[in-house]
Order: structure tokens, then C-alpha cells, then sequence
């Protein structure tokens, strides 16, 4: 069994369903209580019947499934005692750009393949030996990022993805010339500012 394998094992894993697809924005109506443990910049993966797609988070939303909404001057606990039931009338809902997949031979590839499906199951990625997946697929690769940033991501959501894999990244700090000449190179071609990037993982990661 493979650690993908592992990950899909149990659909209670899942952190949520796929509730809508244009372009390369993927819609994702996040289980409540799994919308804590979401991030932007977090690594989702679908787990479609040909291949997985994999994105990135670029934003988050917690909205009334009705369209309504009545201040209740109350605090978080007051609510959940007084309304133990009242998640189910909201909505919370991932966008992730679609950036990378995992084929049928169990590899990442940073491009995007097939689209999902409707009620496809979603995962979130941030196993230490997923993330090595992801990130390194044979030699560190951040093609990924020219998705994220070219369809609408800005130096603000690289922040957010940064603190989100920050300790991952710490922990590869010895590989840090490598990660950064990839990351660089990646990037060459997009329409993102390097030196603000470069900042940003100086202050962030101390690089």
C-alpha cells in the first residue's frame, strides 16, 4: 500500500467534496468540521476515478447556506450551546487552483491532467512523506506555483503558503540553495515579482 493509498484508505479522511468546477478553479464545500485545518495555500487532492488532481487554496469562505444573516451578539460557545445544530445551515467553501496531479503510476506531475467530478472526496496533504511528494517528485519542483500565481494568487497568498508548509520547510533547511534555485527557476517566466518573493522566504523562513 502505497502512502496515497494510506491517505484514501478511510472516506472519513476526507476533508470535504468538490461543489464546482470552471476553469482552473475548483470549488470545494469543506465537511465543518474539517474547516479549521484549512489554509490558504493548503495542498488539497481529489481523489478522482482516472487521475487525482491536486491544487492549492487561494481562498476561504464561511457564508449562510440561505443568504441570510442575524447578529446574535453572542460568543463562539454561547452559539454552539444555544444552536448545537446551526452549521448545518452554512456554508464552507475552499477555492483551490488546480495546478498539479497524481497519475495512475503514483507520481506528481506539476501540470494539470483531467478534471474532476462533482462529489469527488478531497484530501488534505501535509504527511511529511506526502508533502516529499509533492514538493520533490524526483528533484524539487515548484512549477505548481506558476498556476497558483498566474491564475490570481499574489505575493500575499505565497505568504500564507509559506507559514502554512513553514515548518516543513524548516526542516528541509539544509537543501535550502537547492529549494530556492528550483523555486527561482520555476518562476523565471511568471509574472510575479522575484525580489518580493525572495523577501518574503528571507523574513518567513530566514533563508
Amino acid at each position: 500500500m502505497t502512502n496515497w493509498d494510506y491517505l484514501f484508505r478511510r472516506k472519513d479522511n476526507a476533508i470535504g467534496e468538490v461543489a464546482g468546477i470552471e476553469s482552473s478553479k475548483i470549488e470545494i464545500y469543506v465537511y465543518p468540521e474539517h474547516f479549521d485545518k484549512i489554509r490558504i495555500g493548503s495542498i488539497l487532492l481529489i481523489n478522482s476515478d482516472d487521475v487525482k488532481p491536486i491544487g492549492l487554496v487561494l481562498r476561504l469562505a464561511h457564508t449562510s447556506r440561505y443568504g441570510s444573516f442575524t447578529p446574535m451578539r453572542m460568543t463562539r460557545s454561547e452559539i454552539q450551546r444555544a444552536y448545537p445544530d446551526l452549521e448545518k445551515y452554512h456554508m464552507f467553501v475552499s477555492t483551490i487552483i488546480y495546478t498539479s496531479h497524481l497519475g495512475r503510476d503514483q507520481k506528481i506531475r506539476h501540470f494539470r491532467a483531467s478534471a474532476p467530478r462533482l462529489h469527488d472526496l478531497v484530501y488534505l496533504v501535509n504527511d511529511k512523506e506526502l508533502l516529499d511528494a509533492f514538493f520533490r517528485p524526483e528533484m524539487w519542483d515548484f512549477n505548481f506555483l506558476r498556476y497558483f500565481f498566474d491564475e490570481g494568487a499574489g505575493v500575499l497568498e505565497f505568504r500564507d503558503f509559506l507559514y502554512t508548509h513553514k515548518e516543513y520547510f524548516q526542516s528541509r533547511e539544509a537543501e535550502k540553495e537547492e529549494i530556492l534555485e528550483a523555486m527561482i527557476n520555476s518562476l523565471l517566466t511568471s509574472s510575479v515579482d522575484l525580489r518580493l518573493i525572495l523577501q518574503e522566504i528571507g523574513e518567513i523562513l530566514g533563508w
